[in-house]
Protein backbone atom coordinates (compact mmCIF):
# COMPACT_ATOMS: atom_id res chain seq x y z
CA UNK A 1 0.00 0.00 0.00
CA UNK A 2 1.66 3.67 -1.36
CA UNK A 3 1.51 6.13 1.23
CA UNK A 4 -1.09 8.84 0.24
CA UNK A 5 0.54 12.51 -0.20
CA UNK A 6 0.38 13.57 3.07
CA UNK A 7 2.57 10.89 4.39
CA UNK A 8 5.30 11.47 1.55
CA UNK A 9 5.44 14.86 2.33
CA UNK A 10 5.86 14.13 6.20
CA UNK A 11 8.83 11.81 5.15
CA UNK A 12 10.24 14.26 2.71
CA UNK A 13 10.17 17.11 5.70
CA UNK A 14 11.49 14.38 8.11
CA UNK A 15 14.68 14.06 5.66
CA UNK A 16 14.95 17.83 5.13
CA UNK A 17 15.54 18.14 9.22
CA UNK A 18 17.48 15.29 9.78
CA UNK A 19 20.70 16.10 11.34
CA UNK A 20 22.66 14.58 8.29
CA UNK A 21 20.52 16.85 5.96
CA UNK A 22 20.97 19.63 7.93
CA UNK A 23 24.81 19.19 7.60
CA UNK A 24 24.59 19.11 4.23
CA UNK A 25 22.47 22.27 3.77
CA UNK A 26 24.68 24.02 5.50
CA UNK A 27 27.96 23.02 3.81
CA UNK A 28 25.73 23.90 0.49
CA UNK A 29 25.35 27.33 2.12
CA UNK A 30 29.47 27.96 3.22
CA UNK A 31 30.40 26.87 -0.07
CA UNK A 32 28.00 29.53 -1.38
CA UNK A 33 29.05 32.26 0.62
CA UNK A 34 32.98 31.55 -0.28
CA UNK A 35 32.01 31.57 -3.49
CA UNK A 36 30.49 34.64 -3.15
CA UNK A 37 33.21 36.32 -1.57
CA UNK A 38 35.91 35.26 -4.09
CA UNK A 39 33.97 36.55 -6.55
CA UNK A 40 32.84 39.43 -4.96
CA UNK A 41 36.26 40.84 -3.47
CA UNK A 42 38.81 43.03 -4.49
CA UNK A 43 41.77 41.50 -7.11
CA UNK A 44 44.10 39.14 -5.86
CA UNK A 45 47.47 40.87 -4.75
CA UNK A 46 50.45 40.17 -7.03
CA UNK A 47 52.68 37.26 -6.05
CA UNK A 48 55.92 38.26 -6.96
CA UNK A 49 57.49 41.57 -7.24
CA UNK A 50 57.89 41.54 -10.49
CA UNK A 51 54.02 41.03 -10.66
CA UNK A 52 53.61 43.76 -7.88
CA UNK A 53 55.67 46.17 -10.18
CA UNK A 54 53.70 45.29 -13.42
CA UNK A 55 50.38 45.67 -11.54
CA UNK A 56 51.25 49.11 -10.60
CA UNK A 57 52.69 50.39 -13.87
CA UNK A 58 49.42 49.30 -15.64
CA UNK A 59 47.53 50.78 -12.81
CA UNK A 60 49.12 53.86 -13.05
CA UNK A 61 48.60 54.04 -17.09
CA UNK A 62 44.93 53.31 -16.97
CA UNK A 63 45.14 56.56 -14.21
CA UNK A 64 43.58 53.84 -11.95
CA UNK A 65 45.39 55.65 -9.01
CA UNK A 66 43.26 53.94 -6.26
CA UNK A 67 44.92 50.52 -7.20
CA UNK A 68 47.83 51.80 -7.75
CA UNK A 69 47.99 52.70 -3.91
CA UNK A 70 46.82 50.14 -2.58
CA UNK A 71 50.41 48.35 -4.04
CA UNK A 72 51.87 50.90 -1.75
CA UNK A 73 53.36 49.52 1.33
CA UNK A 74 51.29 49.79 4.55
CA UNK A 75 53.84 51.79 6.25
CA UNK A 76 54.18 54.80 3.10
CA UNK A 77 50.04 54.76 3.64
CA UNK A 78 50.13 55.57 6.90
CA UNK A 79 52.58 58.88 5.67
CA UNK A 80 50.34 59.56 2.79
CA UNK A 81 47.36 59.44 2.15
CA UNK A 82 45.17 58.58 -0.75
CA UNK A 83 44.07 62.64 -1.56
CA UNK A 84 47.89 63.36 -1.31
CA UNK A 85 48.89 60.54 -3.39
CA UNK A 86 46.31 61.19 -5.74
CA UNK A 87 47.10 65.30 -6.17
CA UNK A 88 50.41 64.10 -6.67
CA UNK A 89 49.99 62.01 -9.74
CA UNK A 90 46.87 64.58 -11.16
CA UNK A 91 49.30 67.82 -10.98
CA UNK A 92 52.17 65.48 -12.81
CA UNK A 93 50.65 63.93 -15.59
CA UNK A 94 53.42 63.94 -17.85
CA UNK A 95 56.14 62.75 -15.03
CA UNK A 96 53.63 59.91 -14.09
CA UNK A 97 52.95 58.62 -17.38
CA UNK A 98 56.54 58.36 -17.67
CA UNK A 99 57.27 56.67 -14.60
CA UNK A 100 54.18 53.97 -15.84
CA UNK A 101 56.09 53.36 -18.52
CA UNK A 102 59.70 52.87 -17.40
CA UNK A 103 57.94 50.48 -14.73
CA UNK A 104 56.05 48.44 -17.90
CA UNK A 105 59.17 47.61 -19.12
CA UNK A 106 60.93 45.90 -16.41
CA UNK A 107 61.52 42.59 -17.10
CA UNK A 108 64.57 41.60 -14.95
CA UNK A 109 63.81 39.28 -12.02
CA UNK A 110 63.64 40.86 -8.69
CA UNK A 111 66.50 40.93 -5.73
CA UNK A 112 64.94 39.74 -2.70
CA UNK A 113 66.51 41.49 0.34
CA UNK A 114 65.02 41.42 4.09
CA UNK A 115 66.49 43.92 7.08
CA UNK A 116 66.43 42.79 10.59
CA UNK A 117 67.02 45.29 13.42
CA UNK A 118 68.70 43.91 16.15
CA UNK A 119 71.05 44.81 19.49
CA UNK A 120 71.74 48.97 19.72
CA UNK A 121 69.74 49.48 16.33
CA UNK A 122 72.51 48.02 14.10
CA UNK A 123 70.56 45.95 11.13
CA UNK A 124 71.45 43.13 9.60
CA UNK A 125 70.29 42.49 5.97
CA UNK A 126 69.75 39.44 4.15
CA UNK A 127 69.60 38.40 0.20
CA UNK A 128 67.29 35.53 -1.54
CA UNK A 129 69.02 33.13 -3.60
CA UNK A 130 66.46 30.57 -5.01
CA UNK A 131 64.94 29.13 -2.39
CA UNK A 132 67.25 30.57 0.73
CA UNK A 133 68.14 33.24 2.31
CA UNK A 134 71.90 34.09 3.38
CA UNK A 135 73.23 36.25 5.35
CA UNK A 136 74.79 39.67 3.12
CA UNK A 137 75.78 41.94 5.97
CA UNK A 138 79.53 41.97 7.36
CA UNK A 139 78.12 40.66 10.41
CA UNK A 140 82.34 39.75 11.58
CA UNK A 141 82.82 44.06 10.83
CA UNK A 142 82.62 44.85 14.44
CA UNK A 143 83.72 48.10 14.48
CA UNK A 144 82.20 49.37 10.86
CA UNK A 145 83.10 52.81 9.86
CA UNK A 146 81.45 52.65 6.51
CA UNK A 147 79.17 55.57 7.24
CA UNK A 148 78.69 58.13 10.10
CA UNK A 149 76.16 56.25 11.98
CA UNK A 150 78.49 53.03 11.85
CA UNK A 151 81.40 55.01 13.29
CA UNK A 152 79.51 56.12 16.32
CA UNK A 153 78.32 52.71 17.15
CA UNK A 154 81.78 52.17 16.90
CA UNK A 155 83.07 54.78 19.03
CA UNK A 156 80.26 53.39 21.52
CA UNK A 157 81.44 50.02 21.30
CA UNK A 158 85.07 50.23 21.61
CA UNK A 159 84.72 52.72 24.53
CA UNK A 160 82.14 50.25 26.71
CA UNK A 161 84.76 47.52 26.04
CA UNK A 162 88.00 49.72 26.71
CA UNK A 163 89.14 49.05 23.23
CA UNK A 164 91.27 52.24 23.41
CA UNK A 165 93.09 50.65 19.99
CA UNK A 166 90.05 51.04 18.18
CA UNK A 167 89.00 54.30 18.53
CA UNK A 168 92.68 55.55 17.83
CA UNK A 169 91.45 53.93 14.54
CA UNK A 170 88.51 56.03 15.10
CA UNK A 171 90.44 59.77 15.36
CA UNK A 172 90.66 61.64 12.30
CA UNK A 173 94.69 61.83 11.22
CA UNK A 174 95.14 65.41 11.81
CA UNK A 175 93.95 64.85 15.76
CA UNK A 176 96.32 61.93 16.77
CA UNK A 177 99.21 64.16 17.82
CA UNK A 178 100.02 63.52 21.46
CA UNK A 179 97.51 60.78 21.75
CA UNK A 180 97.86 56.88 22.63
CA UNK A 181 95.87 53.92 23.60
CA UNK A 182 98.01 53.95 27.04
CA UNK A 183 97.33 57.67 27.46
CA UNK A 184 93.52 57.40 26.31
CA UNK A 185 92.68 54.61 28.70
CA UNK A 186 94.65 56.26 31.51
CA UNK A 187 92.58 59.33 31.50
CA UNK A 188 89.33 58.15 30.78
CA UNK A 189 89.69 55.50 33.34
CA UNK A 190 90.90 58.50 36.10
CA UNK A 191 89.38 61.58 36.86
CA UNK A 192 87.68 61.66 33.69
CA UNK A 193 85.98 58.45 33.69
CA UNK A 194 82.54 60.21 35.11
CA UNK A 195 82.38 62.41 32.77
CA UNK A 196 82.94 59.72 29.87
CA UNK A 197 80.01 56.96 31.23
CA UNK A 198 77.58 59.89 30.95
CA UNK A 199 78.74 60.86 27.68
CA UNK A 200 78.64 57.52 26.68
CA UNK A 201 75.02 56.88 28.50
CA UNK A 202 73.47 60.26 26.26
CA UNK A 203 75.15 58.90 22.96
CA UNK A 204 73.75 55.38 23.94
CA UNK A 205 70.19 57.32 24.10
CA UNK A 206 70.86 58.86 20.98
CA UNK A 207 72.53 56.29 18.40
CA UNK A 208 69.54 56.75 15.90
CA UNK A 209 69.82 60.50 15.64
CA UNK A 210 68.96 62.41 12.49
CA UNK A 211 72.88 62.64 11.43
CA UNK A 212 73.41 65.54 8.76
CA UNK A 213 76.22 64.52 5.76
CA UNK A 214 77.35 67.22 3.36
CA UNK A 215 80.89 66.51 1.45
CA UNK A 216 83.42 64.70 3.47
CA UNK A 217 81.77 65.91 6.88
CA UNK A 218 78.91 65.27 8.82
CA UNK A 219 76.88 66.53 12.21
CA UNK A 220 75.00 64.67 14.54
CA UNK A 221 73.40 67.19 17.39
CA UNK A 222 72.59 64.99 20.22
CA UNK A 223 71.40 66.17 24.14
CA UNK A 224 71.59 69.78 25.86
CA UNK A 225 73.21 71.77 22.96
CA UNK A 226 76.10 68.61 22.06
CA UNK A 227 77.28 67.41 19.20
CA UNK A 228 79.26 64.76 17.07
CA UNK A 229 81.53 65.83 14.28
CA UNK A 230 83.02 63.39 11.65
CA UNK A 231 85.01 63.17 9.07
CA UNK A 232 85.64 60.89 5.73
CA UNK A 233 89.34 60.33 5.36
CA UNK A 234 89.33 57.93 2.79
CA UNK A 235 86.68 54.70 2.49
CA UNK A 236 85.92 55.42 6.51
CA UNK A 237 84.66 57.79 8.53
CA UNK A 238 86.09 58.91 11.72
CA UNK A 239 84.79 60.85 14.65
CA UNK A 240 86.33 64.90 15.48
CA UNK A 241 84.86 65.78 18.75
CA UNK A 242 82.14 63.33 20.84
CA UNK A 243 82.02 66.51 23.02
Amino acid sequence: MSPSPEGRRSHAAAQRFSPLAQLHSRALCLLALVCLAGCGGGPDLPPTPEAAVMAFARALNRAKFDEAYALMSSDYRKRVSFAQWKRRLTENPQETLDVSNALSGVRATAEQRAVIAYDDGAQLELRREGERWYLSSNVVDFYDQSTPRAALRAFVRAMERKRYDVVMRLIPSADKEGITAERMEQAWTGDERESVERMLSVLREHLEDPIEVIGNHATMPYGDHARVQFVREGEVWKIEDPE
